[in-house]
């Protein structure tokens, strides 16, 4: 008993310890995961060989995903940076011209279609520039801008080559392909209610006032461009990358083909067909490996972390201990409880301390009390993911927010509630469809 709660102890100050860390965000998530997860192992009597063990069997289950993000992201950043997404963002641009409702939807379905490369970044890179002028002209606020985009980010992150279900694979040691797999009937559905509520969110701007005196001018402001992005679009190639890109989602969905491996095979014929020249190629993969690497980097080092938290049993000792807290009345339902407040949890802890600190401890305790880990895994994964750009110390949001115009302050007041509403019904979907179960 005694061994038990020394364990318990130097796992919840372990756990602790790397949340603030990630809090502050004043030491990268990298070493904040290796040296501290180290010293605590190192703290509860276990020696190099064992700790070493721990690491390699924890960066083991994490390897794999990691290598699918490097992947995903750089190919779905080349096809950026050659326009495969341009003709279809300038027509909804066109057709919305100075209907408000129908700007809100292009809204959704251009940020929705941007996000299939799973990076928040590009997502809002290539959607507020392209219709922040638009919202401008028609007197629109930014905030809907962001709220709309916030709620396509959230349901599109549910792809497996996004981070949220890639920290959830790492967590559960489930497959990747499966997880995804027993996500899409509830990503299917609330994709179609994000645009249903990018319309909402059209009607409430259109009552304020917004789109009056807009006149009949249907010329849209358009964004001027560099010349050196503009040298990389390949027009020519648009469909031939298309046909790649649903070849590449055919492969995902009706083979079982390891996910990096189709992102591996497409990069590979991408970068041959649009950059014929070998510099180009290696001039494109350094460009966005920037973007790619940090996470994948973040992934092998959370390794070492969920192999020390595993191998030494502190998890387990940490979840005998709030057994003995939580009331059994309301044990089964803990899954249900904290989906309910993951989004203001998520703003708090973060998506790193969120996903390698919360949630194995949440699968833990859960499972003691009869809650399958799947199923407490996807509850918190659904809910969380609404919460994505309304963290306040997250990069992102600082990123959105100064290329939408606005305060953070005004962001948070606006998105956080709408987005918080967003994510119970999601999860009211996700427990009728069967997704996750009570």
């Amino acid at each position: 008993m005694e061994n038990t709660t020394i364990l318990a102890l130097v796992g919840f100050i372990m756990v602790g310890v790397i949340v603030y860390g990630l809090i502050q965000s004043k030491i990268t998530p990298i070493p904040v995961f290796v040296i501290v997860s180290c010293l605590a192992a190192l703290a509860v009597m276990t020696s190099p060989a064992e700790l070493f063990k721990y690491i390699d069997d924890g960066v083991k289950t994490t390897m794999p995903i990691a290598v699918l993000f490097i992947f995903s992201i750089v190919y779905f950043c080349v096809m950026n940076d050659v326009g495969m997404f341009d003709p279809l963002v300038n027509t909804l641009v066109k057709l919305a011209k100075t209907n408000v409702i129908l700007v809100t939807v292009a809204t959704s379905i251009i940020a929705i279609l941007s996000h299939l490369d799973g990076a928040l970044a590009s997502t809002l890179l290539i959607t507020i520039p392209a219709m922040l002028p638009v919202y401008k002209r028609l007197k629109m606020s930014p905030l809907t801008l962001l709220v709309i985009i916030g709620a396509a980010m959230s349901i599109m992150n549910l792809l497996p080559w996004g981070g949220p279900v890639a920290r959830t694979a790492a967590i559960t040691k489930m497959d990747i392909t499966e997880l995804w797999h027993s996500l899409i009937p509830l990503q299917v559905l609330i994709t179609v209610f994000v645009v249903v509520f990018a319309a909402f969110m059209g009607v409430i701007e259109k009552r304020r006032g917004a789109g009056l005196g807009a006149g009949d001018d249907h010329v849209v402001a358009e964004v001027e461009e560099d010349p050196k992005v503009l040298a990389l679009k390949r027009p020519k190639l648009v469909w031939v990358n298309i046909a790649l890109t649903l070849g590449i989602i055919a492969l995902l969905c009706f083979t079982k083909i390891p996910l990096y491996g189709a992102f591996m095979i497409g990069l590979s014929i991408a970068l041959v067909v649009n950059f014929p020249n070998a510099k180009e190629q290696l001039e494109r993969f350094k460009v966005h490996s920037v973007e790619a690497l940090p996470m994948a980097s973040i992934l092998l080092a959370s390794g070492v972390f969920l192999g020390v938290l595993k191998g030494t049993k502190m998890i387990d000792a940490m979840a005998i201990t709030m057994i003995n807290i939580i009331p059994e009345a309301l044990g089964s339902y803990l899954h249900v409880i904290l989906g309910f407040f993951a989004v203001p949890i998520g703003m708090v802890l973060g998506t790193d301390s969120y996903f390698f600190g919360l949630v194995p401890l949440a699968i833990e305790v859960g499972s003691k009390f009869g809650i399958d880990p799947v199923n407490m895994a996807n509850t918190l994964l659904i809910g969380k993911n609404y919460g994505v750009l309304v963290t306040p110390h997250a990069a992102t949001t600082f990123l959105a927010i100064g290329l939408a115009g606005v305060e953070l302050k005004d962001h948070l007041k606006f998105c956080t509630a709408w987005l918080w509403l967003l994510s119970i019904i999601t999860l009211a979907a996700a427990f009728l469809m069967g997704t996750i179960v009570l």
